[in-house]
């Protein structure tokens, strides 16, 4: 519920539906509970279902390997045109 005036009066309306309740206190009122990251955060007791992928240390290894010979590959690339560049 949301306080608003309406005419000289203060009435609390429903953003979702728009009920609209008029306000006994007349223009006091005061907000209870309090909205910090905790009330934000939600957890759940299942992390994975356990239909991902996964792969073996061999199979990660490997993968490492290849992209460090990538790597060495397009930097080696990088300085033969550095060094053309230069003379």
């Amino acid at each position: 519920m949301v306080p608003q005036k309406k005419d000289d009066n203060y009435i609390y309306k429903c953003p979702s539906c728009g009920y609209e309740e008029v306000s006994k206190t007349g223009d006091k009122y005061r907000l209870s509970g309090k909205a910090g990251a905790e009330s934000k955060v939600k957890t759940t007791s299942i992390v994975s279902e356990g239909g991902g992928i996964t792969r073996s240390q061999e199979e990660i290894e490997q993968e490492k390997e290849e992209f460090y010979e990538i790597l060495l590959d397009l930097m080696s690339e990088e300085e033969e045109g550095a060094g053309e560049e230069s003379s």
